[in-house]
């Protein structure tokens, strides 16, 4: 569906017409498409699929363009209020004209005007970019890091109505779970291993590392295969509050590495996810837990495996490295790990 938002100026003078597709819209997908070719295989993908199929999610694409050929985008995908940002592409040869100044401006308008609570980015820091979101309303989420966040309401109050207690459900990760895991990923919880197998080191987005994995899972659902990964979601809000996820280990032939990360106040149903887990039969399972990490290594423990090993400052406690944590090495071997 495609809505118009007016015409705008350039700094040209030129007058463009600003306007938002919301997918699936089979009219615009191939323009869109177009326009955002160059980025990567996974991106691509996951832009035919909310332009063209129904995933549940609200996808947007906010374009200026002439006479139905778009020259600049901003994307967000949202659920349930929360989303993440990507895709600020202006062409070349149109750059230098506040193109992505002006889009920004539509976006943060309708995204208030429908109730949107949260949206989350990545970008360089302290770049020209970033200075345009910051701008905008856009805060870094720590000191050093280009991934920002913005809040109609303010950090505080989002995080306490949104990982407010309530019931809890065990969800294969599917679209839904795209947007809304990101604020548990980046937030300011304890825990700094979160996603060795994504690649999830301290306050990292899921934005580009989820897409990978939607793909695999979709293929996996189509062959009967059971999901990689598991999401925690509180039923009221839908916040993505715990995750548990295997995938081959990069180094050791014949295992897994197991994934396993909670909201502080949900940690209790840590042991409970990590089992509904289906983990293929391997010689051994590892996992990996910030030192000290007590609410972790209880669910571990619950599950059946024991702590093996401390790998000393392993990795940056922040994105500045104001200092290093310790990493414990956790293990399950033989008939117990096809059972964790």
């Amino acid at each position: 569906m495609y809505r118009q938002l007016g015409r705008i100026a350039l700094k040209s003078g030129e007058a463009v017409q600003a306007g938002v597709v919301q997918g699936p819209d089979l009219d615009w997908a191939e323009r869109v498409e177009t326009l955002l070719g160059h980025k990567g295989p996974s991106w691509c993908w996951g832009n035919e699929q909310v332009l063209r199929t129904q995933t549940g999610l609200d996808a947007f694409f906010y374009l200026l363009h002439r006479d139905g050929d778009p020259f600049a985008n901003v994307m967000t995908i949202e659920y349930c209020g929360v989303g993440l940002l990507g895709h600020v592409y202006t062409r070349p040869t149109d750059r230098r004209q506040g193109a992505a100044m002006q889009l920004m401006a539509c976006l943060i308008e309708h995204f208030r005007q429908r109730g949107g609570q949260a949206l989350f980015l990545g970008t360089g820091y302290d770049t020209p970019p970033y200075h345009i979101y910051r701008v905008n309303g856009f805060t870094g989420v720590e000191p050093a890091s280009g991934y920002m966040a913005y809040y109609s309401t303010s950090k505080d109050e989002f995080d306490t109505a949104y990982f407010a207690p309530g019931s809890t459900a065990i969800e294969p990760v599917g679209w839904l779970h795209w947007p809304v895991s990101i604020p548990l990923f980046l937030g300011a919880f304890p825990g700094v291993v979160r996603g060795a197998g994504l690649g999830l080191w301290g306050r990292r987005s899921t934005e580009g590392p989820l897409l990978p994995l939607l793909q695999d899972g979709l293929e996996r659902g189509e062959s009967g295969l059971p999901p990689r990964a598991l999401a925690l979601v509180q039923q009221e809000t839908r916040a993505v509050v715990g995750w548990a996820m295997w995938s081959d280990h990069l180094l050791w032939p014949d295992a897994c590495l197991v994934d396993l990360y909670c909201h502080p106040a949900f940690w209790e149903a840590g042991a409970a996810l990590l089992q509904a887990l289906e983990i293929p039969a391997s010689h051994a399972c590892l996992a990996y837990c910030d030192a000290g990490l007590h609410p972790k290594a209880t669910a571990l423990t619950a599950a059946g495996f024991r702590c093996s090993t401390t790998l000393n400052q392993r990795v940056a406690a922040d994105r500045a490295q104001t200092g290093w944590v310790d990493v414990e090495g956790w293990e399950k071997f033989a008939v117990e790990a096809a059972q964790c």
